[in-house]
């Protein structure tokens, strides 16, 4: 069953524009969907949320996404199968948001949609990115416009294909004066930095990567060292009761991964195997328990966020306040010794009015609206792009839907650039 988040309708605007953007979780275990409203063009639009809705994901859907992405070679027609099952849930999910929120989908200009996908990355060959939108079934199911497979071109032009949000997260909770750090703790910590808008070509300054392993990781210490008993350290209770162990950490710290330089990314995140390979001989050896596993291993998560924080940021990055996002918010261990080493104030996600299950659909709704803009949303800071692209592919809703939106591009303005930098 769809859970409706409604936030303050924002009022209607000559000049608003509707977007929404459908998020499929990683582990394709939940989607979400938000509607924003944008008022401006490009970079410089102003825009809101008016309400989100999440569902979870049927077993059968889940089952085969996890065959269909640890098994090399898979069947076209289990790929098609499970591009038509998302569709479906896609377009249920749709149909709950608008109707929740009264909103009809001829104000809808496009949905973007973004999706785990199916990635190739063996090393010394050409990254491969195969997306789940199935956007032609979505667009006849819904009549809406779809623009999908956001990664895809950034590949193209020798990028990672992300983090691919950084630019929407910037137009979401950009401040004049206050510079932030978003940090995803999720099942890998990302860390995007947002400067102040008074920054001096403050876009531009944009960062985004992967820190290192987040919640993965104490989930498997926790369901491996409990036998099963436990999946996840539930508040981080269990790791309290620990002690931290310095030699652990300064082990784990000194993996080659962290000397790797920027931009850094991966489709699977950071495998937290790498780090735990032979951190359980050791314990075996030295007789560390459970807890101490536990808590040395949010002290480690604590400490690589703060040394991503201090040698990876610009040495003029101003920041006022680190927005805590992802499942790890509710770790409050894990708070707390991040609060401690970066001696900065948290700041809930929430707090700023997004909820954690509205934020990163919004994200792919601005993506749509930069799609429809034609402003590229990657940069080579932050994917490694040699040449900023626009993102996304458009697919037609129906024949009104698209003549709408072809009439809204017409009249836009987008700002003057090298036609080279956005087609």
């Amino acid at each position: 069953m769809a859970t409706l988040l409604r936030f303050d309708m924002p009022r209607t605007g000559g000049g608003r524009r509707w977007t929404a953007g459908v998020l499929v979780s990683s582990k394709c275990t939940q989607a979400a969907a938000a509607l924003i409203a944008a008022d401006g063009h490009g970079t410089d639009a102003q825009a809101r949320a008016a309400g989100a809705v999440t569902a979870e994901i049927p077993n059968k859907t889940v089952a085969l996404f996890g065959s269909l992405a640890g098994t090399p070679g898979a069947s076209a027609g289990s790929i098609a199968l499970l591009r038509a099952q998302l569709a479906e849930i896609e377009a249920a999910l749709m149909a709950d948001l608008l109707s929740g929120l009264g909103v009809a989908p001829s104000r809808v200009l496009a949905v973007g949609v973004h999706d785990p996908g199916l990635w190739h990355t063996a090393r010394g060959e050409p990254a491969g990115y195969l997306g789940l939108c199935d956007a032609a079934r979505l667009a006849e199911a819904t009549g809406l416009n779809v623009i999908d497979a956001f990664p895809a071109r950034d590949l193209a032009q020798g990028g990672l294909g992300g983090p691919i949000t950084a630019m929407s997260q910037w137009m979401l909770l950009r401040h004049a004066q206050r510079g932030r750090v978003v940090l995803d703790l999720g099942r890998t910590v990302q860390i995007s930095y947002l400067p102040p808008t008074l920054a001096d070509k403050a876009a531009s300054r944009i960062l985004s990567f992967e820190a290192g392993p987040g919640t993965a990781m104490l989930d498997l210490l926790a369901e491996r060292l409990t036998g099963g008993r436990h999946r996840f350290d539930p508040g981080g209770r269990l790791a309290v009761q620990g002690r931290r162990i310095p030699e652990l950490l300064e082990h784990w710290l000194s993996d080659p991964y962290f000397d790797r330089p920027l931009p850094r990314w991966h489709p699977q995140g950071v495998r937290p195997e790498r780090f735990l390979s032979d951190s359980m001989q050791m314990a075996v050896d030295f007789d560390w328990s459970v807890r101490d596993l536990l808590c040395s291993a949010t002290h480690f998560i604590a400490e690589t966020i703060v040394r991503a924080i201090s040698r990876r940021l610009p040495e003029d990055a101003r920041i006022s306040e680190v927005v805590i996002a992802g499942g790890g918010q509710q770790n409050g261990m894990l708070l707390r010794e991040i609060g401690r080493a970066t001696k900065l104030p948290l700041v809930r996600i929430g707090d700023l009015g997004y909820p954690d299950d509205a934020f990163g659909p919004a994200c792919i709704a601005l993506l749509a609206l930069l799609h429809l803009d034609q402003v590229p949303a990657n940069a080579t800071a932050v994917t490694k792009t040699d040449v900023p692209r626009l993102l996304g592919r458009l697919t037609p809703g129906s024949p009104q839907n698209w003549q709408r939106l072809l009439q809204a591009c017409a009249g836009s303005s987008p700002a003057v650039r090298p036609l080279r930098s956005a087609v």
